[in-house]
């Protein structure tokens, strides 16, 4: 069921129209069966998997504190460990059983050695990248004393499952979402004017800017020759648009949905094209799931292997796995290998530029707008390495772009359409940079706001694209 289906605003319309009459818990029993219609609509078969997380993580989470309360030292270890190994372990099955086993039996026939790999062609769940790292999470936080294990498990479910943002994030932290489900809950005007903000213009990134930049730049990785380095400009600089607002579209509309319910969740966004360094931009980009591996990956490696060189090769053992997190594939993990190693520069070059710029005022500005061109910059070529079908492709494509440029009237006329399809995105980013404010539009006057609401649909109707296609968050 997609966020941009009839059949999600059917359900969403019901939802709505019963929320206001039902107390809090009686909101929050419907918010689940909701939430789990919504999840089987994809596949019955793999509620069994969001449950199964649900109930260890419930078990594990109470269990820790009984362990704790009655002296006992290894029993919440214990309890972790069954926590990491219910969830680590479907996740590692279903999301890279394939991929081992196929590149295990590639390397052991480039030795010499005949293989025969057990390839079950899993089909990956949707979704359980996402809610297996927020019970994780909340496991760990109860573990390391940050939270308290919930006592009512209907309410922990709804946790685990609330559907706005169960496909694709923000992945939440218990000491976030948990209180608002507990809390009872009156949806005020407030909440409409800003949700439905959220919903209409996240909707608006999707169907109007990425699923129209769609045919743009999908096609240049699956034609057997090299585009040329006009093409790929134009492919690169649509793509990096298309990928923010599909991914940033859904976020927004998460967030709207839930603010309809009265419950605000994390903005996984900040204006990332506008960061002045790489570091930045992580911190600005699919926040929620950065924060994660900062807060249960790399703070604990950094920890064990030291300073100086410890640290970075924490950062590039964390951003490999951010790499392997978002797919199975090598391409992947070089993806995430090479933004580590653009991070571990960047921590040793950012000292010598602030000495530099510091008594000089007037560097101040172009080290933010050099900054922001050069990380924008390794954003789209990077990027390669995410959509390539594998490395080979991706090189030949890095080394076609940076060894000429070259005239192509097709390349001219479709990055035109790309500008054309991002002008409302671009304008409004540039409002919401100048304002500091990321919901900048619910608090514009009403007739202001009726001109905007008007435009933009104008633009969805006559210009929308008509397939309801799939976020592209939905494959990781």
């Amino acid at each position: 069921m997609l966020f941009n289906s009839g059949e999600f605003f059917v359900l969403l319309g019901a939802t709505l129209l019963l929320y206001p009459l039902l107390a809090r818990r009686g909101q929050n029993r419907m918010l689940l069966v909701a939430s789990w219609v919504f999840y089987a609509w994809w596949d019955w078969r793999f509620l069994g998997l969001l449950w199964l997380s649900t109930i260890v993580d419930f078990l594990a989470a109470r269990g820790i504190e009984a362990a704790r309360a009655r002296g006992d030292a290894a029993a919440p270890r214990r309890w972790l460990a069954a926590s990491l190994a219910t969830n680590l372990g479907a996740l590692g099955f279903f999301k890279y059983w394939n991929f081992f086993a196929e590149s295990t039996a590639r390397v052991l026939e480039a030795l010499g050695l005949h293989a025969s790999p057990l390839t079950l062609h899993v089909i990956l769940p949707a979704g359980i990248s996402f809610y297996t790292f927020q019970t994780l999470a909340y496991t760990i936080d109860v573990w390391r004393g940050r939270v308290r294990a919930e006592r009512d498990p209907l309410d922990f479910a709804l946790f685990v499952a609330f559907f706005p943002q169960l496909m694709a994030g923000p992945i939440e932290r218990a000491r976030r979402l948990l209180p608002q489900i507990r809390r009872p809950r009156t949806v005020t005007a407030e909440d409409w004017r800003v949700g439905g903000w959220l919903l209409f213009w996240g909707l608006f990134k999707k169907v109007f800017i990425a699923d129209n930049l769609a045919p743009l730049t999908g096609w240049a990785f699956h034609v057997a020759e090299a585009p040329s380095a006009a093409q790929l400009a134009s492919v690169y600089f649509g793509f990096a648009i298309q990928f923010y607002c599909d991914f940033s579209g859904y976020s927004d509309m998460a967030r709207g949905i839930a603010r309809l319910f009265g419950i605000q969740i994390a903005n996984n966004f900040r204006l990332p094209y506008f960061s002045p360094n790489p570091m930045a931009l992580w911190q600005r980009w699919h926040r929620t799931l950065a924060f994660w591996f900062r807060d249960y990956v790399y703070g604990p490696l950094s920890r064990a292997l030291g300073a100086g060189p410890g640290r970075a090769a924490a950062a590039l053992a964390t951003m490999g796995l951010v790499g392997l997190w978002h797919g199975a594939a090598f391409t992947f993990v070089l993806w995430g290998l090479a933004w580590g190693v653009v991070l571990v520069v960047h921590r040793l070059v950012r000292g010598p530029i602030a000495r530099f710029v510091q008594g000089r005022p007037w560097a101040r500005p172009w080290r933010t707008m050099l900054g922001t061109l050069l990380t924008f910059y390794l954003w789209l070529t990077l990027g390669t390495f995410f959509v390539a079908p594998d490395a080979g492709i991706a090189a030949r494509f890095l080394w076609r772009f940076h060894t000429g440029f070259d005239s192509s009237p097709g390349a001219l006329r479709d990055f035109a359409t790309v500008l054309y399809y991002s002008a409302p995105l671009v304008a409004m980013q540039i409002a919401q940079l100048r304002a500091g404010k990321i919901d900048l539009v619910p608090d514009w006057p009403a007739p202001v706001r009726f001109a905007v609401y008007a435009g933009l649909t104008l633009l969805l109707v006559v210009m929308g694209a008509e397939a309801d296609q799939e976020f592209f968050y939905f494959a990781f």
